[in-house]
């Protein structure tokens, strides 16, 4: 044993023997004393163990963070999806009340219809609508957005057709660019609008053939449809825009951008009537005949004098 534990046992048993010597009153005032020496210590081990007691309660396993963080991730991904979601809907909700003030701004009668298939194959050749015959529908009528023109109906069943794109090579227009605004559309600059094949990854452009050699075409200027006599397309559907100009042998050609994105199309219109208000024709005034002069009644008929031929004398 070592000498400091020696001392503090020999002055243990000295402190015990004297407190059990000691008077009842003397006694009284020695542990009153120990007590208030040793009340600082305890209340600082009594605050101390509290404390600890509290932390080691409010801390949580391992298996627990895990499980929160878990249920934290669901919650947002719930979240996610909802506001994505509503911003979808915003979206549409656009769309419809674009494609309503069109509708009341348009000069035509129009059939509005829904994309409801495409294929990947002929991606950005046709698409089939929710419409047919049942609606009025017949082929070859004009399809168009508040955008610009879209295509043109090809096959019609009784309630769903095909839209064949103006993308699609084989879907042509005649068109013309736009110029000054007091040009005539007849004096303008006109062309034939058809789409390109191209690779499946790639943007869909139009070409604007058989340009006059002469012509003044910048980049950007716009594309309207000429709208020909007896033809599908009504003149004024916006086409798109010129994107560049490739000078030929014997004519200039041009690349359009389309007005439409067919890549997010969803709503569409077909034209009903693609007729042009005329202004009422005058009507005709049959003027009167005036009254017949009376016919003058025939006299005795009088004959021209006949000349008188002399007869000639007998010989003699």
């Amino acid at each position: 044993m070592s000498r400091t534990s020696i001392i503090a046992l020999s002055a243990f048993v000295v402190l015990v023997v004297l407190v059990l010597t000691m008077r009842t009153t003397a006694a009284q005032n020695l542990q009153r004393w120990v007590l208030q020496l040793v009340r600082p210590i305890n209340k600082a081990t009594t605050s101390t163990a509290s404390q600890l007691d509290a932390f080691g309660k409010g801390l949580k396993t391992l298996d627990q963070l895990e499980r929160e963080v878990r249920d934290l991730r669901v919650d947002n991904e719930q979240l996610r999806t909802a506001n994505e979601m509503m911003n979808e809907k915003i979206a549409e909700n656009n769309r419809l009340r674009d494609a309503l003030g069109f509708k009341q701004r348009s000069n035509f009668s129009l059939i509005p219809a829904r994309i409801i298939a495409r294929s990947a194959s002929t991606w950005w050749s046709t698409v089939q609508i929710d419409r047919g015959e049942a609606d009025g529908l017949d082929s070859d009528m004009p399809v168009v957005t508040d955008q610009g023109l879209v295509g043109k109906t090809t096959t019609v069943a009784a309630n769903t057709a095909y839209v064949l794109l103006i993308t699609d090579e084989n879907c042509k227009v005649s068109a013309y660019v736009e110029g000054s605004g007091d040009m005539p559309v007849e004096a303008r600059v006109k062309g034939l609008i058809s789409g390109e094949r191209i690779a499946e990854a790639s943007s869909p452009e139009l070409s604007l053939n058989f340009l006059p050699k002469t012509a003044q075409i910048a980049e950007g200027q716009k594309v309207f449809s000429y709208g020909v006599a007896g033809g599908v397309f009504p003149r004024g559907l916006l086409l798109g825009a010129i994107k560049s100009v490739q000078p030929h042998e014997l004519d200039l050609r041009a690349t359009v951008a389309p007005a439409v994105d067919l890549a997010r199309l969803e709503n569409v219109f077909i034209v009903r009537d693609t007729r042009e208000a005329e202004a009422p024709k005058a009507t005709a005034v049959t003027p009167t005949p005036a009254a017949a002069a009376p016919t003058p009644t025939p006299g005795p008929t009088v004959r021209a004098a006949q000349p008188v031929t002399p007869t000639p004398a007998g010989r003699r």
